[in-house]
């Protein structure tokens, strides 16, 4: 957070990190309530804008959507499930503790998630050609050592990000949305959609990259006490030359 927020305070930092903590708490309950909460109870606590993800249904375009780390991403994932129009996807990356593989899987496929794992998803991808979809990524993943990653500052900070929903999109077309979520109290979200870009045919290499990254800043500074922190985001250190 000091790397991050080298204009703030010391105090200041302290209480940033005391509600990190009491927010990830809440997250890590809510995330296992999705076990048990209903889809109404659930729809009541997340509101969802999805006047942008309608509007690609009616035109039957698929989308790529990218959201971070970010309040309660789990939440935002599953809320989505029914209320979207667009058949929701979503890449994970798959754990290796098999006993929380399967049960993250079946608490982000409760309500109708179709789930593909990282290493087959472009596969998965070319089989879906023709269909009206929104694949959802958090794409601010660390990737691990030894992968392709790109180079970027996030944060004020040296950081690795996959470039794998870039590179899908660019390669399809497929236009890219950006889902930003809000804590409006304890234990309840708004969430709304936005273009992040119209035509990847026509960017650069790492221009969606960076744009997400942009955006994502933007919630985070809004907010920094809603991200987490604690998943070792800047673990692996640009390597120099």
């Amino acid at each position: 957070m000091q790397n991050s927020f080298p204009e703030k305070e010391i105090l200041e930092l302290i209480k940033i990190q005391k509600k990190f903590y009491r927010n990830l708490a809440d997250t890590s309950v809510e995330t296992l309530k999705l076990l048990t909460i209903s889809e109404e109870d659930l729809l009541k606590r997340v509101r969802l804008d999805n006047s942008l993800t309608l509007k690609y249904h009616e035109l039957g375009y698929p989308v790529f959507g990218m959201t971070s780390h970010f309040c309660n991403w789990e939440w935002l994932l599953v809320a989505g499930s029914n209320t979207l129009g667009l058949e929701l996807h979503a890449v994970y990356q798959k754990l290796n503790n098999p006993f929380f593989n399967d049960l993250m899987k079946q608490i982000r496929s409760r309500f109708g998630v179709a789930l593909h794992e990282k290493n087959v998803a472009v596969r998965d991808l070319m089989k879906m050609k023709g269909k009206s979809y929104l694949m959802s990524m958090v794409a601010d993943q660390r990737p691990y050592s030894g992968e392709n990653r790109y180079w970027s500052v996030f944060l004020n900070q040296d950081a690795a990000f996959y470039t794998g929903t870039e590179l899908m999109a660019r390669r399809m077309d497929i236009k890219v949305i950006y889902a930003s979520m809000k804590r409006i109290k304890r234990g309840y979200y708004e969430v709304h959609f936005e273009d992040l870009e119209l035509s990847p045919k026509n960017t650069s290499p790492n221009e969606i990259t960076e744009k997400f990254i942009k955006r994502a800043e933007k919630d985070i500074l809004r907010d920094p006490t809603s991200y987490l922190w604690s998943h070792d985001r800047w673990k692996f250190k640009k390597p120099k030359g």
